[in-house]
C-alpha cells in the first residue's frame, strides 16, 4: 500500500454531505488516511468500506455527540491536514419547544458538541502550525425564520463561535478555519422538506465542500448562489419580513 499523502478526520462521517466530501477528497487524494467518527457503527463501516475501495486507509471510531465526557482531543493524533465537523440534526421544532429534554439535545448536537470539537481541533492545528478545520453550519443561521429558528439559532451560535476561533488563531496564518453554509441539500435529513429548483444534491455539495477546504476561505456558501439569497433575506426590513411565511 502507498504511503498516505493526506490525513483527515471527519466527525459525523455518515452524513450524506460528509460521505460525498470524502469521496471528492479521494478523487484527488487517492492515498489519503482517514479517521471517520460517527454515532452508528454499521453505517460507519459501510462508509469506510466504500472509501477503502477507492484506495483510502480508513479507521473508524464510534462516538456519542451528546456526551460531554467524550475525549475529542484523543481522536486527533499524528499529523492532520484537515478536520471536517459535519454532524447535526434537523429538529422537530414544535416538539422541541414543548419538551425541554429534546430542546437541550438539539442544542448539544447542533452547537455544543460541534463547538467543542472545533475548539479542540483548532488548538491542535495551531500547535501543529498548519491545517484546515471546516465546520458545516447552515444558511439557516443567517436570520431567524419562523419555520426553523431553533435549528437556525444553533447554527448562528456556531457561526459566531467559529468567527471567534478565526480571530483567536489569526496569528497562525497556515491554520484555516472554514464555516460551511449549505442551503437546501437533498439528503436523508431533509427528506420531509419540499424540494424546489434551488435544491442541490449531496454529491454536488460534497464536491463544493472539498473545494472550500482546499481554498481555506473563512466562509463558503454551498452552492455559492446562497450567499446572495441570504444577503437579500438579511436586508429585508423587519416589518416586511414579519409578513412573510419563510
Amino acid at each position: 500500500m502507498s504511503t498516505p499523502d493526506f490525513h483527515a478526520v471527519i466527525f459525523g462521517a455518515t452524513s450524506a454531505i460528509a460521505t460525498e466530501t470524502a469521496r471528492a477528497m479521494m478523487a484527488e487524494k487517492p492515498h489519503a488516511s482517514l479517521l471517520l467518527v460517527g454515532r452508528d457503527a454499521a453505517k460507519l463501516e459501510a462508509v469506510a468500506n466504500d472509501l477503502r475501495a477507492r484506495g483510502a486507509e480508513v479507521r473508524t471510531t464510534v462516538a456519542d455527540f451528546t456526551d460531554p465526557a467524550t475525549d475529542w482531543r484523543g481522536m486527533l493524533t499524528g499529523t492532520v491536514d484537515a478536520v471536517l465537523v459535519a454532524h447535526g440534526e434537523l429538529t422537530d421544532q414544535p416538539g422541541c419547544l414543548a419538551d425541554g429534554t429534546k430542546f437541550a439535545q438539539t442544542v448539544v448536537v447542533n452547537f455544543t458538541s460541534a463547538a467543542a470539537i472545533a475548539g479542540v481541533a483548532a488548538e491542535f492545528l495551531a500547535k501543529q502550525g498548519r491545517g484546515t478545520l471546516a465546520v458545516i453550519g447552515s444558511v439557516a443561521g443567517d436570520r431567524g425564520r419562523q419555520s426553523n429558528f431553533l435549528y437556525g439559532s444553533t447554527k448562528a451560535a456556531l457561526d459566531t463561535f467559529l468567527e471567534g476561533l478565526r480571530h483567536l488563531h489569526a496569528g497562525t496564518p497556515r491554520v484555516k478555519i472554514v464555516t460551511i453554509k449549505p442551503g437546501l441539500i437533498d439528503t436523508p435529513m431533509t427528506l420531509d422538506i419540499k424540494k424546489g429548483p434551488l435544491c442541490s444534491s449531496a454529491e454536488v455539495a460534497g464536491r463544493l465542500v472539498w473545494k472550500a477546504i482546499q481554498n481555506g476561505k473563512p466562509v463558503a456558501y454551498i452552492p455559492g448562489f446562497w450567499r446572495w439569497i441570504m444577503l437579500v433575506i438579511r436586508l429585508v426590513p423587519r416589518l416586511v419580513f414579519y409578513r412573510t411565511k419563510l
